[in-house]
């Protein structure tokens, strides 16, 4: 099995969703699967312009001379985005990857389900999954509402199965190495995660549970996140 991984994080390799995102690979790799990880922040990918050249004059070939044309021709038997939340949305890096993907697929409209979308330029028809990573700095899990809807939506238009997600809330702890014992249970998780989609292409509902508990007490974590920003503002520079 060959899972390929999007980081669409600003911060890349440092950032709070990787920090989930490396536990669930290791798992991937634990079990088998061959694995490869894309950090959008170092590729250079430009803004779509909606000329759907890519689909009328060019018909699945990019309009851009630039790192999507490596991207496009990449394949996987599972596809990990990895995003933090941004506006209760993806990243600008992860939207302009998504926005350019329109060339793997063909323009005319076909049923799926109780909806409709686009045939896959060569992937229809393949049993091809996709796994949501996301962290956001809130601890509220329903912050994630609007991200978790766009993927199942994107998903069900392209015929891809949409396999589970990782929605990590109060994900700042995450790069704190204080807190790192505390919530290695969750990373636990996480690797657990990355096992069982090798090996049963999903994620159980017992694992999926754990990744539904808070990493700490809401109230706990406001007052501890209100106070790290206070001593921010403090120590500005003037």
């Amino acid at each position: 099995m060959k899972i390929l991984a999007i980081n669409g994080s600003p911060h890349g390799r440092d950032g709070n969703t990787e920090q989930l995102l490396q536990p669930f690979l290791k798992g991937a790799d634990s079990a088998g699967a061959e694995v490869e990880v894309v950090y959008l922040k170092e590729k250079r990918i430009n803004h779509c312009t909606g000329c759907f050249t890519c689909w009328f004059r060019t018909p699945g070939v990019r309009v851009y001379e630039d790192d999507m044309r490596e991207l496009l021709h990449k394949q996987a038997d599972v596809i990990v985005l990895a995003t933090p939340l941004y506006a209760f949305t993806v990243t600008g890096l992860m939207k302009d990857f998504m926005d350019r993907l329109v060339p793997i697929n063909q323009p005319q409209l076909i049923k799926r389900g109780d909806g409709f979308g686009h045939p896959g330029r060569h992937h229809e028809g393949q049993a091809i999954k996709e796994v949501l990573i996301s962290s956001c700095g809130s601890p509220d899990r329903r912050v994630f509402s609007g991200l978790l809807e766009t993927f199942r939506q994107s998903c069900s238009c392209c015929g891809i199965e949409f396999a589970g997600a990782i929605l990590c809330p109060a994900g700042s702890l995450l790069n704190m190495p204080p807190a790192r014992e505390q919530i290695q249970w969750y990373l636990d998780a996480c690797e657990a995660a990355g096992r069982e989609i090798t090996v049963q292409a999903g994620i159980s509902p017992e694992t999926q549970a754990v990744l539904e508990r808070d990493l700490i007490d809401q109230d706990t974590y406001i007052t501890n996140f209100n106070a790290y920003i206070e001593n921010l503002l403090a120590n500005r520079p003037q």
